[in-house]
């Protein structure tokens, strides 16, 4: 089960989840985040910017599992509501 779950989540990710994301909204708070992380990383020290690319990147971890959480949620309550 563990497996099936894995792979409706990668086909989730890859396939359906940018569909949701063309939204105005998304795109409203996209516009521009790229160039304000550039512009704040120029005034960090290279030491800063290592510890802030470590605190990324376990956040990025955290963020990983809480999504895959939901989805795994959601499907179980989709799943618990089409028995119904």
């Amino acid at each position: 089960m563990e497996g099936f779950l894995d792979a409706l989540y990668e086909y989730a990710q890859e396939r359906k989840v940018t569909a949701y994301l063309e939204s105005w909204e998304y795109r409203r708070i996209m516009e521009g985040l790229e160039e304000d992380w550039t512009a704040f990383r120029a005034t960090l020290t290279a030491g800063q910017d290592r510890r802030l690319k470590a605190l990324l990147t376990r956040e990025r971890d955290v963020e990983e599992l809480e999504e895959s959480a939901v989805f795994r949620c959601g499907l179980s309550m989709g799943i618990g509501l089409g028995r119904l």
